[in-house]
């Protein structure tokens, strides 16, 4: 169980990566709900078409993860959290922007599936 969830997790990070809602889609339950900074979403459809919006406005992306903290995993629920580093350009600025997130994983039909996810600012 342990290395399909790190596995799982490692092939989301690389589908975010990517800026593809497509490669990303297949991680979200039907169900899930998104919190970022700028907004609450609910559903598959209304999150795809949050992350295309984010796609869209930010150009050349690095997305890391570190410091991943598995707090409970189960044959169907795993939780973890995790600090995160964006860089990439809007607007023609470049920005870089530390946070943490949150991510809580249900296993349906033998596949891990987000049904919550929160990305956050580092605390102040």
């Amino acid at each position: 169980m342990t290395n399909q969830l790190d596995q799982t997790l490692n092939n989301y990070i690389d589908a975010l990566a990517s800026q593809s809602w497509e490669a990303a889609s297949v991680f979200f339950h039907e169900n899930a709900t998104v919190v970022f900074a700028e907004g609450t979403y609910h559903g598959k459809s209304a999150i795809g078409n949050a992350m295309k919006k984010t796609f869209s406005l930010i150009k050349d992306e690095l997305f890391d993860i570190q410091d991943v903290r598995w707090n409970l995993k189960t044959d169907a629920f795993a939780t973890c959290n995790f600090n995160f580093k964006w860089t990439g350009t809007i607007n023609g600025k470049r920005f870089t922007n530390p946070g943490r997130g949150t991510l809580v994983w249900i296993k349906e039909d033998g596949n891990w599936l987000i049904i919550n996810e929160h990305f956050g600012p580092m605390p102040r």
